[in-house]
């Protein structure tokens, strides 16, 4: 039974599921009448006329079958980004029938991005199918009242990246041994040269665990590379004599672009892993075995808790 806590996003979710099989099911049934939702009385929730108008901004694009790391933003309609609010995340399975769920309810935390200039919130979820599924997101404000917000997310039997547990790719970048000047590898402005010293073949080869971030500092889209380098590169400096980090440049040839990305190249490593947005870190235990896998920016506290799991 639903809590009256969750009264609002319930009924936000039928919507959803509706305009679902209204634009996209394939069902040749009548559509179905709404999910009767509770009516109980309660001074925490917001009556549907005051709750504030959220949007979700999903910031996670490779949902598969199985655990997930997805992060996402909330925006209030004339009011911007909402930061460190408490906020919940229960998943459904949009059928033709309607909603089939909850089938989770986890809490969400939010990382803030380095410079106050952001952020998102994290929710560990799991899914037990490919499809079509709802995300009820409900967001306790300053004063007590609830505000619900919604969003769909099409899950994938397989990652487009590699599956946690599954041995890392063993890709052939190019190293500092295949160019004149590290500008050749990297947009970095401080770059860490040890972070280019090795291929990823090479550094699975050693039998030690590995960090791989994936970003362009220069050229990043959410303007978050040049912060994910610097966390990684703060990470390495008490980590170097344990295990290996690299950093592999979005763009095959960063000293050809000069600020004009038409002239950029994406570079091979990135195909090879099945990245279509930035940054992405990888974190792969001695075996070679990718134990943690982050879309977009993850915090020192994240990456630290990855990378102890692979040092133990």
């Amino acid at each position: 039974m639903f809590t009256t806590r969750w009264t609002l996003l319930i009924f936000s979710l039928t919507l959803l599921s509706l305009a679902f099989v209204a634009c996209g099911g394939s069902s040749t049934e009548p559509e179905p009448e709404p999910t009767p939702v509770a009516t109980v009385e309660s001074t925490a929730a917001s009556p549907a006329s005051e709750a504030p108008q959220l949007t979700v901004a999903l910031a996670s694009t490779d949902l598969a079958v199985g655990e997930n790391r997805v992060s996402f933003g909330v925006i209030q309609q004339g009011e911007g980004p909402i930061k460190n609010a408490e906020v919940e995340v229960q998943t459904f399975v949009i059928t033709d029938a309607g909603l089939d769920g909850p089938k989770q309810t986890v809490p969400a935390s939010f990382r803030e991005w380095p410079g106050g200039s952001g952020g998102v919130y994290v929710a560990h979820l799991s899914f037990d199918q490919a499809g079509e599924w709802g995300l009820g997101i409900l967001l306790t404000q300053s004063d007590g009242t609830l505000a619900p917000a919604t969003t769909k997310v099409q899950v994938k039997e397989q990652s487009l990246t590699t599956a946690i547990g599954a041995p890392a790719i063993r890709s052939d970048n190019k190293t500092l041994d295949d160019v004149f000047d590290i500008d050749e590898l990297t947009t970095d402005t401080e770059p860490d040269p040890d972070m280019y010293a090795m291929t990823i073949a090479e550094a699975l080869d050693e039998n030690k665990p590995l960090l791989v971030t994936f970003a362009t500092p220069a050229y990043c889209r959410t303007a978050t590379c040049g912060p994910q380098l610097d966390v990684v590169k703060e990470i390495k400096s008490g980590h170097s004599d344990e295990m290996n980090f690299l950093h592999i440049e979005v763009y095959d040839n960063p000293d050809k672009i000069q600020g004009d990305l038409t002239k950029g190249e994406i570079s091979p490593t990135l195909a090879e892993w099945g990245l279509i947005t930035e940054p992405w870190t990888f974190v792969m235990d001695a075996e070679g075995l990718v134990q943690a896998k982050f879309e977009g920016f993850v915090g020192p506290e994240d990456l630290e808790t990855a990378i102890q799991s692979v040092l133990q």
